[in-house]
């Protein structure tokens, strides 16, 4: 071959402008015994992709573990969703039955006495409010006569 090729071909491989065609013919040049003595430090490089391609891979590959299959996950959320949709409707049912009745009169007697015992003295702390509003107005009144 000729040695400006050669030499154009190696400063284009370096650059890593080459095709796989002029590759072959470099490792062609550098694997024969015709090698220019100042491209001799370029033989080992090209010896070691010639041996490298040579000998292969023989060593077995170690595959990381399957994943999980979670294919599970869609039946679970469906289960937990009629659990919580027949919680709920339950829940339902049950206060439209309860409407806060009592059977014994006694005890709706009773706890209408609690309730009412405890509007009026929530009105108590209401109305003491106004009387210091009572005050005010008395005050104003005198002022302005």
């Amino acid at each position: 071959m000729d040695l400006n090729k050669i030499e154009n071909l190696l400063e284009l491989y370096f650059e890593g402008e080459t095709s796989l065609k002029q590759e072959a013919q470099l490792q062609e040049y550098f694997t024969s015994d015709e090698v220019a003595p100042h491209l001799k430090e370029y033989v080992p490089i090209f010896g070691a992709f010639a041996k490298a391609k040579e000998t292969g891979f023989n060593r077995t590959l170690e595959l990381p573990e399957t994943k999980r299959s979670y294919k599970w996950i869609p039946v679970a959320a469906s289960v937990l969703l009629c659990i919580g949709l027949f919680l709920t409707y339950n829940q339902k049912q049950g206060s439209e039955n309860d409407l806060g009745t009592y059977k014994d009169p006694e005890v709706a007697a009773l706890k209408t006495k609690q309730a009412l015992f405890m509007m009026g003295s929530f009105m108590n702390k209401g109305t003491g409010q106004l009387e210091k509003l009572e005050t005010f107005e008395e005050t104003a009144n005198q002022i302005i006569k």
